[in-house]
């Protein structure tokens, strides 16, 4: 049998490639190595003996990513069962808890298989997603398999971490940036952030803070439609959610009060400030604290059929984009976190 050499030779990159996924800059002669510490050390990507993809900061920044809907596009073998921007579970390798969940139950949900930490901040919850802003991040690690020896409960299939740029000791550096755009059957996007380090004590000390405030225009319609309760018990006339929703007394419904146009807008705003001290060579000792405001408006689903029937009984169809809600909804996520690190060395021992 005669080999295909461009096979063979697909076959060898594929091989030789297992580890995962390093998404870095490039560097004159070869690829930038990417540091990762899926161990709990600072190594080389090429050498966790795990399935691991990293993306650098200045991956992320070239691509515009900032949210985790825009950053899944990038992983294989990586989903999200979402139920609006904040809510939902990550999953990897199809690995599954159970159900998506809603928004009042994280009482009750199963307790997720994948862990998220915001650096060695566990921010594990059921059907609950963090969506960390990704704005002057060091790079996010995603480690595909059980991971629970390092990261702990909820890290059976996985584990997502978000890596953030410490201060700097020795220069002083900021940066800011504004975008606006334009969304399809939808209302306008603008965001703005701005980063700056300060060394206050050369070599010894230094603080650095990140701001960010980000509105993206809504693009689904909330259309005008009248529900008619069924009195017949032995018809299904749509879900009972719908047919609870409304005064009893009322045989017909409407939800003229809450139509509009682009209903579902979503504002990350939030902030990060950090303080980093080097004791001496072995030692030092890092401040940080995050808060983040996640306000998702309206409905983020479209409905292929209104809550509305023809005089024969069929649904009347919606067009793309648009949906039939009769009560105001909305997701408000405020989060805080204070956590601070002690690095250092004791002999050969690195202790954290």
């Amino acid at each position: 049998m005669k080999a295909n050499q461009k096979i063979a030779s697909a076959i060898a990159a594929a091989l030789s490639a297992h580890v995962g996924t390093c998404y870095g800059q490039a560097a004159p002669g070869g690829l930038e190595e990417v540091v990762v510490t899926a161990q709990r050390r600072a190594e080389s990507a090429q050498d966790v003996p795990i399935t691991i993809q990293a993306l650098t900061g200045d991956s992320l920044a070239q691509m515009s990513i900032t949210t985790f809907d825009d950053v899944i596009k990038l992983l294989p073998n990586v989903t999200f069962s979402s139920n609006g921007p904040g809510q939902g579970n990550i999953y990897m390798r199809g690995l599954s808890v159970g159900f998506a969940g809603s928004q009042s139950s994280a009482s009750i949900n199963p307790f997720p298989n994948v862990a998220t930490y915001l650096d060695e901040q566990s921010l594990t919850f059921p059907a609950r997603n963090l969506d960390v802003y990704m704005v002057d991040m060091e790079r996010i690690e995603i480690l595909e398999g059980p991971q629970g020896t390092l990261f702990g409960g909820g890290a059976e299939a996985g584990a997502l971490r978000y890596i953030t740029k410490k201060p700097r000791l020795d220069v002083s550096e900021g940066h800011a940036e504004a975008s606006y755009g334009t969304t399809a059957h939808g209302d306008p996007n603008t965001a703005v952030n701005a980063v700056l380090n300060l060394p206050l004590i050369k070599d010894k000390l230094a603080v650095r803070g990140v701001f960010y405030n980000d509105r993206r225009g809504g693009y689904i319609d909330n259309v005008p439609t009248t529900f008619t309760r069924n009195r017949n018990p032995n018809v299904d006339r749509g879900p009972s959610a719908y047919s609870s929703s409304y005064p009893a007394q009322l045989d017909t419904f409407n939800n003229y009060n809450i139509v509009k146009r682009a209903q579902n807008p979503t504002t990350y705003q939030g902030f990060r400030l950090a303080g980093l001290y080097q004791v001496n060579d072995d030692w030092n000792a890092l401040i940080q604290q995050t808060y983040q405001s996640l306000d998702a408006e309206g409905m983020p689903v479209q409905f292929p059929s209104s809550m509305e029937f023809t005089p024969a009984g069929a649904p009347i169809p919606l067009q793309a984009l648009q949906e039939t809600s009769f009560m105001p909804a909305w997701n408000k996520d405020k989060a805080e976190t204070t956590d601070w690190t002690v690095n250092g060395r004791i002999g050969d021992l690195k202790a954290i």
